[in-house]
């Protein structure tokens, strides 16, 4: 970042999420801006730039706007957006939302800049395959094997790591119960007011082995929304949390170097976790375990609430339900900044990561009086 520039996330807005719903998904989409912007202290007037990823990633999708994706020009319209600069991202994740954003902002292009992620399931559509009689490119290499769809390529990602370091179901099971424990204490989460044991994680179905039905995270219809700025344009009363460090997944090294930060400084981290499995390969990547070492760091009890690093403390995908990330960003700023309730950890850098392990993107965020 520019030597001087502070950028902020000024405020934040969720506004429900719903397993099946009769709403749209630009319904789920202006309630969650027009709360971000509350949440914020900032008009409609005020925003002149915006980032969005509207691409639904699951394989059924019909990739209808305004059915089960939202652009820019749609949102724009909807809310009476005069903007300088906006974006819509394509296949990414929040944290490149960050990204753009500050890039933005650093430039001088906007002011005020709005983030927005919607995800919404079709009604009447099956969410995790597809079928279609001709397939192009890379997809004629994967698809008609059913490698990308119900997790198989994830899956066997998990079975790989399972036979070269001696983790079993139990370690999965231990994952998914800690996103669970912590999803209680999370409002918004899906999975809230659901108890779960180890004999409900052995009755849900095999989906793609070793991934049964609850390593997997749950689609939903829901919207999150976020603002950022530079800290000098900060509205008076917002709760700021400090933007100061991201990369991507070819040199995640670079969140380090950028924010002057490094492992053993994170007081939480928000891992993606779409499938149970995919916790163990940042927590291992980044450095927080050696190779191999994720599932004990879980079972030792060092990723619980007021332990070495608490992790995915609003229950994660798995106890939230699936956002894309929206969720993991939105906890490290409530994180950062103060306002998780009874959630809330030591104050301090909160990681955030979100993506598969071969295009994952990071972000770190800090309290703004640090």
């Amino acid at each position: 970042m520019s030597p001087g520039m502070s950028l902020v996330i000024a405020g934040f807005g969720s506004f429900g999420i719903e397993k099946r719903s009769e709403r749209g998904i630009a319904a789920f989409a202006l309630d969650a801006a027009l709360a971000a912007l509350a949440d914020a202290g900032v008009t409609r007037d005020d925003i002149d730039g915006y980032v969005g990823a509207p691409f639904a990633t699951n394989a059924g999708s019909p990739h209808a706007e305004g059915g089960d994706e939202i652009s820019l020009k749609t949102v724009a319209s909807l809310m009476g957006l005069r903007l300088s600069w906006g974006a819509d991202l394509y296949r990414r994740y929040p944290t490149d939302m960050v990204a753009s954003a500050a890039h933005a902002l650093q430039a001088g292009t906007c002011r005020f800049v709005l983030g927005l992620r919607a995800l919404y399931v079709a009604p009447g559509l099956d969410y995790a395959t597809a079928a279609t009689e001709r397939v192009f490119g890379a997809d004629q290499f994967t698809k008609p094997y059913g490698y990308s769809t119900a997790g198989a390529r994830f899956a066997a990602r998990a079975w790989s790591y399972m036979a070269r370091h001696g983790a079993t179901r139990d370690d999965l099971f231990a994952i998914v119960d800690l996103s669970r424990r912590n999803a209680a204490l999370n409002p918004e989460a899906i999975w809230r007011d659901k108890p779960f044991s180890r004999a409900d994680y052995d009755r849900g179905r095999m989906i793609a082995e070793p991934h049964g039905l609850f390593d997997c995270d749950l689609p939903v219809c829901g919207a999150q929304a976020f603002v950022m700025c530079r800290a000098q344009d900060l509205p008076q009363g917002a709760h700021p949390a400090r933007v100061t460090g991201f990369s991507g997944f070819a040199r995640p090294e670079a969140l380090w170097s950028m924010s002057g930060r490094s492992v053993a400084d994170l007081k939480t981290a928000q891992l993606y976790d779409g499938f149970s499995s995919m916790v163990w390969e940042w927590l291992d990547g980044l450095g927080i375990t050696p190779p191999g070492g994720a599932p004990a760091f879980l079972r030792d009890g060092h990723a619980e609430p007021g332990a070495r690093l608490p992790l995915n403390t609003f229950g994660g995908a798995l106890g939230e339900g699936r956002l894309h990330g929206m969720g993991h960003l939105r906890e490290a700023y409530l994180q950062a900044s103060g306002r998780a309730g009874p959630r809330q950890q030591a104050t301090g850098p909160a990681l955030v990561q979100v993506g598969p392990y071969d295009d994952s993107s990071f972000v770190l965020l800090e309290p703004a009086t640090a």
